[in-house]
């Protein structure tokens, strides 16, 4: 309760034009919307300028914000509108590859040559189907799967209700399961 309080009155201070506030927030989020961006556009100079964007349309929105603002949903929510539209403007929607997402998760163990090869293939074959998922059904995966965010705050990023995020995550995982259902498996290669 008293980190909310705490936090609360950061934001307050923030909302005010309090420069040095506004510094903890990015300090605080600055990993965490970086790594999200990375993930969006699988390129690490694109990640920077997105990120650096991000925060600076948060700045500039800050004071036009209501009182009980969730900073973390809404930085996702700014980033993921940054991501889109840059996305849009290229025409190309583009993910990183599944090694380097996996790898801020799941920090590489020692392990056998022959484990190395079945958790590779496992990989390519996630990311196969995860690049035929409908975007807006990939980016609901990510933000609940990997970014660990609740309802509520997916439904933030999205500017949705959180019924229709449940909606989404389901026919995400439906959809998931449809084209998982299709692939041809063979030690190696991922085949349609």
């Amino acid at each position: 309760m008293a980190v909310a309080v705490a936090n609360a009155a950061l934001v307050a201070r923030a909302q005010a034009g309090d420069e040095a506030a506004f510094e903890v927030i990015f300090n605080q989020y600055h990993a965490a919307i970086y790594n999200y961006v990375f993930r969006m556009m699988g390129n690490p100079e694109d990640a920077s300028d997105l990120t650096q964007d991000t925060f600076l349309k948060a700045w500039r929105a800050l004071s036009r914000t209501s009182d009980d603002l969730r900073v973390g949903a809404w930085l996702y929510r700014i980033a993921t509108n940054v991501c889109l539209d840059e996305l849009r403007h290229r025409k190309l929607i583009k993910w990183q590859s599944w090694d380097n997402f996996v790898s801020v998760f799941h920090p590489v163990a020692k392990e056998s040559p022959e484990r190395d090869v079945v958790n590779r293939e496992n990989r390519e074959e996630v990311q196969y189907i995860l690049d035929r998922l409908n975007p807006k059904y990939r980016l609901c995966i990510l933000l609940r799967e990997y970014q660990g965010l609740s309802y509520d705050e997916i439904a933030q990023v999205l500017g949705t209700t959180r019924a229709a995020v449940k909606s989404l995550l389901f026919r995400a995982r439906e959809e998931f399961r449809q084209v998982f259902k299709t692939v041809e498996r063979q030690p190696g290669q991922v085949k349609e």
